[in-house]
Order: structure tokens, then sequence, then C-alpha cells
């Protein structure tokens, strides 16, 4: 064989060999022992929603929707349920590898486990109406965003951690810019925020807060309203929250951020707040396309 040809595989083989050791030294998932309250049971997606204690080296207390490893996980579990549970974390993603029942309790009083319990909407399921009230202190009904799809996300104004809800504000202010130059999507979305916390999150409030996002009303509407209705309807999206009474201004809660197609349908759920605009956008282009 040509020497010259021996000299220029070499480093192609030292390549490949790095490769491999690469992928062989993929670090296993990181295990986390988990104490919680099963709140959800998703079977169709096979996703539980649990209100859990601290995970040491990983998050705090927490309400957080996670998948099972398998269906079998799935079996038996039931809103109210006391659990034993461990987490994998891989690439950030946690995932329930192993379950197992250790008792009941009742749900949790001070939040909307009741509603949750009682049914939360998956893909494809029409979006209920109900009436709001939005940051200018006008009446809204949801139903009037029906003919466009509206991405729609809940937060609160007084949380305090960076990653949770003002990463989702962030987010969906990003979306509100991009939509403005999108020749495809321009004036055919609209961007619907709600609350969790009426109480304090009042339209003046409201209307205070957003001010910092150069929020467009044709675009991007937040709304408040009556706190009964409004933790119903989170529920309906799997939004749980708890609220500690000697804590009002903290609320332990999910994310959870949805794609409605002009429909009403919910075309798409997005977990947490580790979406990003581009892949939403990209997602409402190919909801506008299939029209």
């Amino acid at each position: 064989m040509d020497r010259r040809l021996i000299r220029s595989l070499i480093p192609l083989g030292l390549i490949a060999i790095a490769a491999a050791c690469a992928q062989t030294r993929k670090e296993p998932p990181k295990r986390y022992p988990v104490q919680g309250q099963v709140l959800v049971v998703n079977v169709a997606r096979r996703e539980i929603t649990l209100k859990h204690g601290d995970i040491p080296g990983f998050m705090p207390a927490m309400i957080m929707t996670y998948p099972a490893a398998n269906a079998r996980l799935m079996d038996g579990r039931t809103p109210g349920e006391l659990v034993s549970a461990i987490l994998e974390v891989s690439d950030s993603i946690g995932t329930l590898a192993d379950i197992t029942h250790t008792g009941t309790a009742p749900l949790p009083s001070d939040s909307n486990a009741v509603q949750l319990a009682a049914g939360v909407l998956d893909i494809g399921d029409a979006v209920p109406d109900a009436a709001f009230i939005d940051q200018d202190n006008r009446r809204r009904s949801f139903s009037e965003w029906k003919g466009k799809p509206v991405v729609v996300s809940f937060v609160y104004t007084r949380c305090p951690l960076p990653e949770y809800c003002p990463l989702t504000e962030q987010n969906v202010a990003t979306l509100q810019r991009r939509l403005r130059d999108d020749t495809v999507l321009r004036d055919q979305v609209r961007l619907v925020t709600f609350t969790f916390d009426p109480v304090r999150d009042t339209p003046a409030v409201l209307a205070e807060h957003t001010a910092r996002f150069k929020l467009d009303p044709k675009v991007w509407t937040f709304l408040t309203g009556d706190a009964v209705t409004v933790q119903t309807f989170a529920a309906k999206f799997g939004i749980s929250t708890i609220q500690d009474p000697n804590h009002p201004a903290e609320i332990t809660h999910n994310l959870r951020t949805f794609l409605i197609g002009a429909d009403g349908r919910i075309a798409k759920i997005y977990s947490g707040s580790d979406w990003t605009p581009g892949v939403v956008l990209a997602d409402l282009r190919a909801l506008v396309s299939s029209k």
C-alpha cells in the first residue's frame, strides 16, 4: 500500500477511536430519591404530576410533571397517592424510573388539586370558554380568540425564580417581536398569558408589569379574573398551584405552555420553561400551512 495513503488513514482511525471512546464515556443518568404526592395522572401521555419535597443536589420542593419510564409504572396510580420514587436525570430531562406506593392523603386544600383531579385537557381537546379581565380592565371571553392560533401561558408576576415565570414571559416577549417580522405569521397569531394569582395580579398590577415587555395589545393579552374561575381554568390545563398561607406571595407551581389551533383545540403542549421561541414559531408555521 502507498505509504502516503497509510499516513492519511492513521488520523482517520484515531478520530474514529476517539469518537467511539467519547460514546462509551457518556455519563449514566443521575438518580435522585423523591418523596411526594401524586396530583394528576395522565395515562395517555404516560405522565405524573407530583408535589414533591426537596431533591437534594437537584431542585427545591416543587410541583412538576414527569414522564414515567414505562407504562407499568402507571398501573394503580391515583391522585392523592403518596409515593417514593427514583428520578433519573439525563441531559436535564427527568424521568420517573421507579415508583413505590407508600400511602394516601387528602389532596392539598390550599391548592387547585381537586380541580386537577377532575380531569386535564390533552392534545386534541377543545378548550372550554370562560370569562376573564385583561390588563386594561376589560372583560374578555376566551372564545373570542377562536379562529386564530393562540399561544397560551400561565405565570404570576411575583415569581422569584428567574428560570420559571420570568423565563416564560421573556420567551413570549421574544415571540411577540419575532411575529412582528414574520411575513407568514404576522397578524395570524395571538399570545394569551394567564396569571394564577388573581388576588394580587389585578388589572392595574398587570398593566404595570407588562409595560416592561412593550406589550402590543393587538397581539399579546394578560388575563386575570375571579379566583375560582382562574384556578379552575388553570387546572384544566394541568397547571397545579399551592399557596402557603404563611407566605402568600410564594406559590409552588408547575409550568406548561400550549399551542391552541384556530379550531380551539390543543395542538401542542410544552412542559416546563425550557421551550424556545424558535420551536414554537416552527410549530405555528406548520399549523398555519396545514389549514
